[in-house]
């Protein structure tokens, strides 16, 4: 009696689409919506990873940035300033989105994305308005007295995530926050010397600070929501958050002018295009690394890594060339090593949320 023939194996294309779903699909990583090439990282590497890439991007980031927005153009009376600050803001933009649509074209192809259009557009406006606040507060308070509001960023993260989708924390988690927020206030702020405008108590820029925190708090909101309800990957997030941070500001560069000025300024300084596109890439990469960190491990986390990043920046440039520290500094220092260092042991207890 002869036995039947064994099936025939499937096609190598049937085979190899079979090896790419199931690592894909999971994990951790598949449950957060974390990308292909994300969940290949085993977990323990993930934050370190995440911090390392923000801050390389973000530091190379702000050295382009200056040499852009404060760097002279032309000669002698003729010498002009760059100040087009959203058509950079909207370069950028569109580099990001270009750079996530690659991402998932390469990477992330498999899963799709169920993530309502209104959320990616709250999560832009929130951000471009919090943007957008920040430095129009500048107009009316000094820059440390911003740099010190900005450094706050994590609390009211924390705050609308506990109020509004009712997350909880455990209590060591308030305290490291409380420390890395005053440790990053200390180390940052610069006493005025001399007699000034010592009389100002709160104005105009203070609630534009306000407001700016108001809105970094509910983008962390709707990051979080988008995280709980449809396990949004990474690079669809910044895809689409780009995508329609574009749409906003397009609309605002082509109602004010601004573009075709500043297409005249780089007729004129054509070396700058160069600085500018380099600016674009840096950015593209560092929000690929933010918004890993936004898929990983929440907004919270993603802001204390984007508050300390200046802390460290500056600690850098103490070390390296022996710049002067101050003892409130070290006070500053010592806060923030304790906060991070107490919420690596202390705070990391199961996050409750009930949506």
């Amino acid at each position: 009696m002869r036995l039947p023939a064994p099936p025939p194996p499937p096609p190598a294309a049937l085979r190899d689409a079979v090896l790419e779903v199931a690592p894909a699909l999971s994990g951790r990583a598949a449950a957060m919506g974390a990308s292909a090439n994300g969940a290949a990282l085993p977990e323990r590497l993930r934050l370190p990873v995440c911090f390392l890439g923000v801050f390389a991007c973000y530091f190379y980031y702000g050295i382009l940035q200056e040499s852009i927005t404060r760097g002279r153009y032309g000669e002698g009376a003729k010498q002009e300033k760059f100040k087009y600050a959203l058509t950079l803001v909207f370069i950028q933009c569109v580099i990001n989105a270009a750079f996530a649509k690659l991402l998932i074209h390469f990477f992330d192809a498999v899963k799709a994305d169920r993530t309502r259009s209104w959320l990616y557009a709250a999560c832009s406006l929130s951000y471009l308005g919090a943007m957008v606040s920040s430095n129009s507060a500048l107009q009316f308070v000094s820059y440390p007295t911003q740099v010190l509001g900005k450094s706050c960023k994590p609390i009211p993260v924390m705050l609308l995530g506990v109020t509004l989708l009712r997350k909880k924390y455990p209590p060591a988690k308030y305290l490291c926050v409380l420390l890395i927020v005053a440790g990053v206030a200390l180390f940052l702020y610069k006493p005025k010397k001399g007699a000034g405008s010592d009389d100002h108590v709160f104005g105009y820029g203070e609630l534009l600070l306000l407001l700016s925190l108001t809105l970094d708090g509910l983008t962390g909101v709707s990051q979080d929501h988008m995280r709980a309800h449809y396990q949004t990957g990474s690079n669809h997030m910044m895809l689409n958050v780009n995508l329609w941070s574009t749409l906003f500001l397009g609309a605002g560069i082509l109602f004010t002018g601004e573009l075709w000025e500043f297409l005249s300024f780089t007729e004129r300084y054509p070396s700058i295009i160069y600085n500018i596109l380099l600016f674009g890439l840096t950015s593209a990469l560092g929000q690929s690394f933010i918004f890993m960190t936004v898929v990983y491990f929440g907004p919270l986390t993603c802001s204390i890594i984007t508050t300390t990043r200046k802390f460290f920046t500056i600690l850098a440039s103490v070390i390296l060339f022996a710049n002067p520290i101050s003892t409130m500094q070290w006070v500053g220092t010592v806060l923030v090593f304790l906060g991070l260092g107490l919420d690596a042991k202390f705070g990391k207890g199961v996050k409750k949320t009930s949506h």
